[in-house]
């Protein structure tokens, strides 16, 4: 209610003329000059207060109409990388540190963890999204994860915790995420290989949560391609701890585990060779033909659930190497299909360097044309399969629906690129084809038009997807430069985003 002042009870035609009304009981005199019906008169003490609240209510909804409302207050860079790293690394498709939920709390006490989470997940937003803060953030992360292990790793009743162990994994995995250089000799595979002293000590009892062989599975994962990557040897700690995870597993191992199984066999033959531990050229020789027969039979016991389907397309697009290429029920499949590959590739070119003598020809001796044949075969249609898994995920996991035809929104029939850029989350899968395609394009077998077509490929990637290391491996290509695939691999992080 609003007070109004005092009123007239002059009445409205008195009012309306500005006329002094006299007031009388039965008109007033100016009405009757006038000829006019007098109103009568006001009682001002009902009108002195006013109701104004729709008055009100209506000012208030026009002032809301033009006022802008305060946005919410950005998340922290904390905040973001955490639930970046989370979407890729423990809720995305393959999951690769998904035990990190059992282990690991907003709420945990073990400082030495919870830096560790910061620093990795600081890494690896700057790595999709570079930001000076971030990268900031992530080295004072890791400077003091680092400084709080070290202290856990001295204290015997903090060595043996999960907490340590997962530390020192997502350590490693920040060092591969951020380093461009080779570093699988130095104090990072002295951690992961003290990693595994750790869990000897702990006995059997840590197979039994399922969480844990998850833990346990990652670690000697990441040790088995620090020794495959750096050519150093297979710790036996590494085989005894598979070993006792497939054992206290209750289900069969899957295609991926098995074929982890044969890398360590390609590994142990590789040392053996550079070492001279296995010097007899036709033992040699034989004993990589029959380990390669030995990935030839596991790619035929592969489950319909691991298979691939190979689509015939009518005309090839700029991303179609042959009229095929491969769909995958998941990435996941993808990626195993290509490490398969990729080792094969590399199996078989020791194999035709056994069977060429040092002007670069063919040896002479019996059976050495027909293996050098064989080899260059598997080594060629290797290359071709490797370039049949690009389509499928070269703008993204939907480029293609199960029969092979474009999706609505894909220009990959059209053989131009694409407007605007591509979702965040088609990024990784993108760059984990990066090292296959490099495996195959340096090969000296593949033609020309082969290697040609994985520049291009890798160009179109820098370009779209703005992979910088994309363009760093089409340079080095095109340089013609030989350059020993482990460097490559540990230049791209690989096994940081191929999980």
């Amino acid at each position: 209610m609003v007070y109004c002042g005092p009123l007239s009870k002059a009445c409205l035609p008195c009012r309306r003329r500005k006329l002094r009304c006299d007031l009388r009981t039965d008109a007033c005199t100016q009405c009757t000059r006038a000829q006019l019906t007098c109103s009568g008169y006001r009682d001002t003490t009902a009108l002195r207060f006013r109701h104004e609240t729709n008055a009100v209510q209506q000012r208030v909804t026009a002032r809301k109409s033009t006022t802008t409302i305060p946005r919410s207050p950005p998340l922290s860079i904390y905040c973001q990388a955490r639930d970046i790293f989370y979407h890729n690394y423990v809720f995305g498709p393959s999951k690769p540190f998904e035990f990190l939920l059992s282990v690991y709390s907003q709420t945990s006490k073990d400082v030495h963890l919870s830096r560790s989470v910061d620093a990795v997940a600081l890494a690896y937003l700057n790595a999709q999204r570079p930001s000076g803060s971030a990268e900031l953030e992530a080295r004072r992360s890791y400077v003091s994860a680092l400084q709080y292990t070290s202290r856990a790793l001295q204290e015997p009743h903090l060595a043996k915790q999960d907490s340590t162990i997962l530390a020192i994994l997502l350590l490693d995995l920040y060092e591969k995420i951020t380093t461009r250089a080779p570093a699988f000799h130095g104090a990072w595979a002295t951690h992961l290989d003290g990693a595994l002293a750790l869990v000897k000590l702990r006995g059997d009892e840590q197979f039994i949560e399922p969480s844990i062989r998850g833990m346990l599975i990652r670690l000697s994962t990441n040790v088995l391609i620090s020794c495959v990557t750096s050519r150093r040897p297979v710790l036996d700690d590494l085989v005894s701890l598979r070993h006792t995870i497939a054992a206290h597993s209750l289900t069969p191992p899957d295609p991926k585990w098995r074929e982890s199984d044969l890398v360590i066999e390609f590994a142990k033959l590789r040392h053996n060779i550079d070492t001279r531990v296995l010097a007899d050229e036709n033992e040699v020789t034989f004993a990589l033909i029959e380990l390669d027969s030995k990935f030839l039979e596991l790619s035929r016991q592969v489950p319909p659930t691991w298979q691939y389907v190979t689509i015939q397309v009518a005309t090839k697009s700029i991303h179609h190497y042959e009229s095929h290429h491969h769909i995958h029920p998941a990435e996941h499949v993808c990626q195993m299909w290509n490490t398969f590959r990729a080792t094969r590739i590399l199996l078989n070119e020791l194999v035709r360097s056994r069977c060429m003598d040092r002007q670069g020809r063919v040896n002479a001796g019996s059976g050495f044309q027909g293996i050098h044949e064989r080899a260059t075969r598997a080594i060629k249609q290797m290359a071709t399969d490797i370039c049949a898994s690009l389509p499928q995920y070269i703008h993204g996991p939907s480029t293609f629906d199960l029969t092979g035809s474009p999706s609505a929104s894909s220009d990959l029939g059209s053989g131009t690129f694409p407007a605007g850029r591509p979702d965040p989350r088609y990024h990784l899968p993108c760059y984990r084809l990066i090292y296959p395609l490099f495996v195959a394009a340096q090969s000296s077998v593949v033609p020309p038009s082969l290697s040609k077509w994985v520049v291009d490929q890798l160009r179109f990637m820098a370009d779209y997807h703005a992979i910088k290391n994309a363009m760093t491996v089409a340079n080095l290509l095109e340089s013609g430069q030989r350059t020993d695939v482990g460097k490559v691999y540990a230049m791209l992080g690989s096994y940081a985003f191929v999980c």
